[in-house]
């Protein structure tokens, strides 16, 4: 699990003003609420006096109180009030980490990190479609799952299962890879790939009707974006018809994920056809969750080396490299201390202030598997910028390797 990266927490519309709300990502507990201005706050979780939930307090004003003292912590993290100690009373230690919060999407993002406004990326927009409500519907739904983050992303990215997982597209006859050139985008890739469409009777409902019509081809475009774990699936059925699938997966802890999906169709945009398509999603996902469950080992990333990759694995491998450059600037948690530590030493997430001043914090800021580098990080966030500069004047950004030592072996 990351830190260092922007994460949706909740729907929007779960998080209400003066309600504390329990939230639980990359392993540790957040409380969230809304302010009268419309702001939401995210606050860890646990109490520096006598480590009591906060989210299990109430809103004092524009602050959250304990429920054990009534101690009242204020948005940015510094406690406002001690009841026991007297109205003038003050101490610089009495803090808990507060994170930088937003609302795109009618999701609430949150950064869980220490990193400066001016070195975050920016919460990736993959879905122009949402905007457009006169010519594309969107649903939107969300779920668990008793997977690795890591694992079910690599899934989303796969392009060669869907032919043995999923039941309603993926031509049966129509198996074999071909190589397609992966174009770098803001911190991620994108791949346009053709392939021969699936038979019409594997459609039903108001696609089947839409798409009776034998088709010679389908075109499937397919990106991936570090930040938020995101990814957009975009597959145009014919000239004039398709859909864009956007989702953003957030770590509950090694072993669980939250995914948040919008879908948006410029097809049967009339409001009674939203539940075919989220049951239609909702059957996707199941059969992925019926294979990625039992994969080994289940908590990634797994080292290139102890998988056989081949070329067909394009994707899942540049998600995987990027992956790999973040643990090596050493913003992967040490899930492994910090779960054997549990019951006994409170650990948070770093954030912004506790960068600022690192002095006088009584919580200890969450181990990693390997020493800061946040050189690294500079690095990628350099290369993202000029890839997408490089995008604007219509440059080729990136080709896909062919034969890399990392998965692009041939097939």
């Amino acid at each position: 699990m990351l830190i260092n990266n922007w994460y949706v927490a909740a729907d929007s519309a779960d998080i209400k003003v003066g309600e504390p709300t329990s939230v639980k990502m990359l392993g540790f507990d957040f409380v969230l609420y809304r302010l009268e201005t419309g702001a939401v706050v995210c606050l860890s979780d646990v109490c520096v006096h006598r480590g009591a939930s906060l989210s299990r307090g109430n809103c004092v004003d524009e602050n959250v109180a304990c429920p054990f003292h009534g101690w009242e912590f204020a948005p940015d993290g510094n406690c406002a009030k001690i009841p026991s100690m007297g109205e003038d009373f003050t101490t610089r230690r009495a803090k808990v980490d507060s994170y930088p919060a937003e609302e795109v999407y009618g999701w609430v993002w949150v950064f869980l990190g220490d990193l400066d406004e001016e070195d975050r990326p920016p919460i990736p927009d993959l879905l122009p479609e949402y905007h457009d409500t006169d010519n594309w519907r969107t649903t939107r739904m969300w779920f668990e799952v008793d997977a690795n983050w890591q694992k079910f992303e690599e899934n989303s990215l796969d392009t060669a299962h869907i032919t043995y997982v999923h039941s309603t597209f993926g031509n049966r006859t129509d198996r074999k890879h071909t190589p397609a050139q992966i174009k770098s985008t803001y911190y991620g890739k994108k791949v346009r790939r053709e392939r021969k469409a699936p038979k019409a009777t594997q459609k039903s409902g108001v696609l089947g009707k839409l798409l009776s019509e034998e088709r010679s081809k389908t075109v499937v475009e397919l990106e991936f974006c570090l930040v938020g774990i995101a990814h957009r699936i975009n597959p145009q059925f014919r000239p004039g018809m398709s859909q864009a699938t956007f989702s953003a997966s957030t770590p509950i802890d090694s072993k669980r994920t939250r995914q948040f999906g919008l879908q948006a169709r410029n097809y049967a945009i009339e409001p009674e056809n939203d539940q075919e398509r989220i049951d239609g999603r909702r059957q996707a996902i199941d059969e992925d969750i019926a294979v990625i469950t039992h994969v080994r080992p289940a908590i990634g990333p797994t080292s290139f080396s102890d998988e056989m990759l081949v070329q067909s694995d394009q994707m899942e491998t540049e998600f995987r490299k990027m992956v790999m450059r973040m643990i090596d600037a050493g913003y992967e948690i040490d899930h492994e201390k910090v779960e054997a530590q549990w019951d006994r030493k409170i650990y948070v997430i770093p954030s912004p202030a506790r960068r600022r001043d690192p002095k006088g914090w009584v919580h200890e800021a969450v181990p990693t598997t390997k020493p800061r580098n946040d050189k690294i990080w500079l690095e990628l966030k350099q290369e993202a910028e000029a890839d997408m500069a490089k995008v604007a004047q219509n440059e080729p950004a990136q080709s896909a390797a062919q034969g890399d030592e990392n998965g692009g072996a041939a097939e």
